[in-house]
This record gives C-alpha cells, structure tokens and sequence, in this order.
C-alpha cells in the first residue's frame, strides 16, 4: 500500500466526514411509498484557500409512510428511511438516511395549502478504502450526524395529482467521524454542528399507471463538514458535498 495515496484520501475524508389499491379520486389517507433513487454528487475539498473537487454518481432505494402529500388542513407527518451505495475505482460510498417529520397544514384556498415542518433524524455514511498489494490494507471512515430538521411547503392538491415544494435545513447535533485502519487502529474526530439546507419538488399522480398512484421527485441537499478543532490545519480546512438527486415509487 502507498500509504501517502491513502493518507491524502484520509485527509480529505477526514474533514468530509462525512400495490393493489387504486386511488382514482382524490387521497387523503396516509400512503406507503417505495421506489429508487438516482443522485449526482460533488465533493469540493478546501484547505488554505485552495480547493479541488470529485464527482461521484450513486443510486439506491427510499420508503416512507405519512400524510404529507395528501393531508388537508390539520396535522401532517411523514417517516422515512433511504439508502444509496457505489463502487468506484476499488473504493465503496455508501450512504443513508432516517428522517421523522412533523407539521401543521393550513389552507390558502380551495386547492393550495402551506404547511410547516419540524423533525429530526439520521445521517451515516462510509468510505471503505481496499488497497491491494502485499499488505493488503482496508480503511473505513464512518460519519455519523443526528439533526434537527425545519421546513416550510407548498401544496398544490388535485384530484388527479398533488403538487409539493417543500425547502428547509438540516441542522447536525454532535457529529463526528471515526476513521479505522486494519493493523493501525482507529481514530475519531469531532465534526462541528452545521446547518445543512435542502429543498424538493415532487408530484404524486393520483391515477398513475394503470391507476397506481407514482410519485416523482427532484431534490437538492448541501452538507458541510468541517472537523471540530483549534487547529490549524482544522481551522483552514473544510468539504461541502452536494447532491442533486430524482426519486420515483409507487404509493400505496
């Protein structure tokens, strides 16, 4: 193993570290939703003012169950959990999600509605490292992030589909990163809490294919990482990833 190509990942990782009923009418009943999810991520790594960037295309699959895209005025909620994995050159990104959220919805008119979120959740991720070669090296950085969760929506009802904007933050609690190296141990670092903003626009077509109601979804989140440190090289070192991703399910 070329422990200089591994310990540049390290760096920068350690400072990333991070259907059977139809509804032809209307529904206003809580769903189940499953499907998969497609995403394009960016990683812009910078220390001391200069920067470089990586980009990495992933895919996995979501579920979630609540009234959040078919409640009317009232009590709304939604959870949720989403996976996504990659193989890239020797190297395994995996990445997932636990989300709970909670809100009240109130009417503007007849078929538009503003609702307002809060919650909480989950955030883990994990780079898995395999270097061949006679010492056969394995390293795994693990990021983990509870957080906090706010967010205003728009809803656009119908009884043929429902339109949702919904754009908010996550807001990370007591972070941190833990990064092990067979036969050298493990070390963890603490991240510093950070907001993290997303929004997604997403459509359930109540009739959808052969009147299973489909919902589709375009969404972006931002997530910053920057480890918790006096030093200098923390002080001057921090990784954003973005990610703009489509989902599509079926509800029922």
């Amino acid at each position: 193993m070329q422990l200089n190509g591994i310990t540049s990942k390290t760096a920068l990782a350690l400072c990333l570290a991070g259907a059977s009923h139809a509804y032809a009418d209307s529904i206003t009943d809580p769903i189940s939703t499953v499907g998969v999810i497609g995403s394009h991520n960016q990683y812009k790594m910078s220390t001391f003012g200069e920067s470089n960037k990586e980009r990495l295309n992933q895919g996995g699959l979501f579920y979630n169950f609540g009234n959040k895209l078919t409640g009317h005025e009232g009590f709304i909620y939604q959870a949720g959990i989403e996976a996504q994995y990659r193989e890239k050159d020797d190297d395994e990104y995996k990445a997932a999600r636990a989300d709970l959220d909670l809100g009240l919805r109130a009417a503007l008119s007849t078929n538009n509605y503003i609702d307002f979120i809060v919650g909480g959740g989950y955030d883990w991720g994990r780079i898995e490292q395999d270097e061949a070669g006679p010492l056969d090296t394995n390293a795994k950085l693990t990021s983990k992030a509870p957080f906090a969760k706010a967010g205003i929506g728009y809803n656009y009802l119908t009884p043929d589909y429902t339109v949702r904007l919904e754009a908010g933050a996550r807001y990370s609690l007591d972070a941190e990163a833990e990064l092990k190296v067979s036969g050298e141990g493990r070390d963890t670092v603490d991240l510093k809490d950070k907001a993290n903003p997303y929004a997604e626009l997403t459509v359930l077509w109540n009739k959808g294919i052969n009147n299973l109601p489909i919902s589709t979804s375009l969404y972006y989140t931002r997530t910053n990482y920057k480890v918790d440190s006096d030093s200098v090289l923390a002080e001057n070192s921090k990784l954003k990833q973005e990610q703009v991703g489509v989902k599509v399910g079926l509800a029922f």
